[in-house]
């Protein structure tokens, strides 16, 4: 009985703080969403310039930049509340997560640059 009850508490435990992590890829002239537990390819298609990513309450964000060279991106994460974080990332090779807790945001993503 113990045991039954041991692994009730654990499964609902599991489920309770589960959350979707949503996994995409900048590259120089692509962009691509993949399953973040198979890293199976989801959908990808060609983009230039800057790009734009809603991410829900509940939601982690897996932002992977792979330009391939040196290059900067500017991150700007903006807050349901009008509250931002302004960041530059080094994109050659380089892979940020949002935090669970953020709530609605929106990840502002500038096109790759050669100086910082």
């Amino acid at each position: 009985m113990k045991q039954i009850l041991t692994i009730a508490f654990m499964l609902m435990g599991s489920v309770m703080f589960a959350q979707d992590t949503l996994c995409v890829m900048i590259c120089l002239d692509e962009v691509i969403n993949f399953n973040y537990e198979t890293s199976k390819i989801i959908n990808r298609f060609d983009h230039n310039g800057d790009y734009e990513i809603k991410v829900n309450e509940g939601e982690i964000m897996c932002l992977h930049f792979s330009d391939d060279k040196k290059r900067f991106r500017d991150v700007t994460t903006t807050f349901e509340n009008g509250d931002h974080i302004h960041n530059t990332f080094n994109s050659e090779d380089n892979v940020i997560f949002s935090k669970e807790d953020w709530g609605n945001i929106t990840i502002h993503i500038s096109e790759a640059r050669r100086r910082e």
